[in-house]
């Protein structure tokens, strides 16, 4: 049986769909299928037919490269365009060592409040003005450079987590944007409980996902 063409029309429906919905799966495609890195804010779906798509690449100046996608085997129909477009997306996200399961979401825990308020008391206990801090001849008795290590390690130790940790979590789980930015500030914040709570959206999204996907 012949493969039934793919109609402007459909063609338009599906690119208007992946434009406004899912333009982060184009640039998946782009990166796993032609090793072409681009933003997902600059492309744009084009056309599909049955044996391929177009995905424009915009440039600053307005001007447009066009990156043709092979589909293969051809698609029979339209109505089989969107399962296919879903399994090259998991296909391209494994294939570049990225997660599935993408957090979409920022949590501010007990465990982090706890850190940056204790950081900020030993802060206030160093810093603040003699009169202002309670036992003042225990603090004093701390040698300069002790007080000088208390004050570096929390900022020191939680920079360190945010790039050894935090920065490689966001990398996979496909976190970007001003979501990135305050998940990076909490763990600059607090540390080890920023990534914590992270790991914890992260095994609830598994958990959804899975769930889904066993009663398909």
């Amino acid at each position: 049986m012949l493969p039934t063409p793919i109609s402007e029309a459909a063609s338009k429906r599906i690119c208007d769909y992946m434009n406004e919905d899912h333009s982060d799966s184009l640039a998946y495609y782009l990166e796993y299928y032609t090793n072409t890195k681009a933003r997902p804010q600059d492309l744009v779906m084009t056309g599909i037919t049955n044996s391929g798509m177009d995905i424009d690449i915009v440039g600053k100046k307005g001007e447009r490269r066009t990156v043709h996608i092979p589909l293969d085997p051809p698609l029979e129909s339209a109505k089989e365009a969107r399962q296919r477009l879903v399994n090259m997306t998991w296909e391209a996200i494994e294939g570049l060592g990225l997660s599935r399961y993408q957090v979409d979401r920022y949590v501010l825990t007990l465990g982090q409040l706890v850190a940056v308020f204790g950081s900020l008391f030993m802060y206030y206990l160093f810093l603040a003005p003699r009169a202002y801090v309670p036992y003042v001849s225990l603090i004093d008795g701390i040698q300069p450079f002790y007080r000088l290590f208390c004050i570096s390690l929390p900022p020191f130790l939680h920079t360190l987590e945010n790039q050894l940790l935090m920065v490689p979590l966001l990398d996979k789980h496909r976190v970007h944007g001003r979501l990135r930015a305050k998940w990076i500030f909490a763990c600059l914040m607090s540390g080890g409980p920023a990534v914590k709570s992270f790991k914890s959206l992260v095994a609830q999204e598994k958990e959804r996902l899975d769930g889904q996907m066993k009663k398909q």
